[in-house]
């Protein structure tokens, strides 16, 4: 499973009632991801951005964390 498949599917599980889960460093690391928090986070926006999905990627400005959250 992909990194973008991992992450959706813990934002699947931990969203909450506006359809957001934040992702910080100890989130990737329990999700197996060794990878930079930010390295990530472009990963996965440019995957949702090829897929067309009906999420998108958001930091607002924090650099310890970036949020998934449902679109559309």
């Amino acid at each position: 499973m992909g990194i973008t498949d991992r992450i959706l599917e813990d934002h699947a599980s931990r969203k909450d009632h506006d359809g957001v889960a934040w992702f910080t460093a100890a989130d990737l690391a329990r999700l197996g991801i060794h990878d930079r928090l930010f390295t990530v986070m472009q990963t996965v926006q440019h995957t949702l951005k090829l897929r067309r999905a009906g999420q998108s990627v958001e930091s607002h400005g924090c650099t310890d964390q970036w949020s998934v959250q449902d679109v559309g």
